[in-house]
């Protein structure tokens, strides 16, 4: 999975951190309560990507540390070019990225219980063992300490831009005689199924006052930005694993579908789930 990042991070940046941004920094509001009265508060933003929501903490809080935490290389070498673009040096110096599992954060040198919050935007469906994930995450907590999170939930209609994709790659490759690319990116946990289900995950890991709800996620897709994103991120392995005559033909089949959409197509709606606990202030 960290290799996967490595590979891309810049066009991670570019075609998909945008997309996930608005759901990701409203984690901040749902963790304002714990850290805004902290006169000097530790936040930790754990699988921080590219860095949108480490960043936009710490420009919200000016009292506040805030951590990065990935496995990726790459991705957070992605997140301090942001950082020294967008932060002053006061800002700068509240802010650190540093490598490391969700799942065993201990191992980056962070210390048990040394945090105020935790917030995790689209990563706990990446993890190979999510109630490995939370309980790494609940170690960090201080006592009283809260955590909340966003994820993916299992999507009832897919998308007409992905359908278009599968279609022009599965029909290419048919054709051709090839076989499909092998998957990458190692075991998933997945997604959360519902709100109900993540309240039971928290409550199985030790959390204490626990809420869960089913945002969605709405994006305006236009034509060229969705080919972008299949193409230079989404796809970009699968595609990358293919002879060059191939993949040309791939895309074409995929450009001839795009075409085909009509505008409306491209808008897209993907259920969420989000969450937030504590770690029991007697733990």
């Amino acid at each position: 999975m960290a290799a996967r990042y490595d590979l891309r991070a810049r066009s991670y940046a570019r075609c998909w951190a945008p997309v996930l941004a608005p759901s990701a920094i409203a984690l901040l509001d749902v963790v304002e309560p714990a850290v805004g009265a902290i006169p000097v508060a530790r936040l930790l933003d754990a699988g921080t990507g590219s860095g949108t929501l480490a960043l936009a903490a710490t420009q919200r809080w000016p009292h506040v540390h805030v951590t990065g935490l990935d496995v990726s290389a790459g991705m957070l070498a992605a997140a301090r070019a942001a950082a020294a673009a967008a932060l002053g040096p006061a800002e700068l110096a509240r802010l650190s990225f540093v490598e490391g599992s969700v799942a065993d954060p201990q191992v980056a040198g962070l210390a048990p219980a040394s945090i105020d919050a935790a917030v995790s935007s689209f990563v706990l469906h990446l993890v190979p063992d999510r109630a490995a994930a939370l309980g790494g995450l609940r170690s960090l907590l201080r006592p009283g300490g809260t955590l909340a999170f966003v994820v993916w939930a299992e999507e009832a209609k897919p998308w007409a831009a992905e359908e278009a994709f599968d279609v022009a790659l599965a029909g290419t490759l048919a054709r051709a005689g090839v076989a499909a690319p092998a998957p990458i990116g190692g075991p998933r946990a997945g997604p959360i199924g519902s709100a109900a289900t993540a309240r039971a995950e928290l409550r199985a890991a030790g959390f204490a006052d626990v809420d869960a709800w089913e945002p969605t996620l709405h994006y305006p897709f236009g034509r060229a930005e969705t080919r972008a994103l299949f193409v230079e991120y989404d796809r970009a392995a699968e595609l990358d694993a293919l002879s060059p005559t191939v993949r040309t033909a791939v895309l074409a089949a995929f450009d001839a579908a795009l075409a085909r959409l009509p505008d409306d197509a491209f808008a897209w709606h993907a259920p969420l789930v989000a969450a937030r606990a504590v770690r029991p202030p007697a733990d």
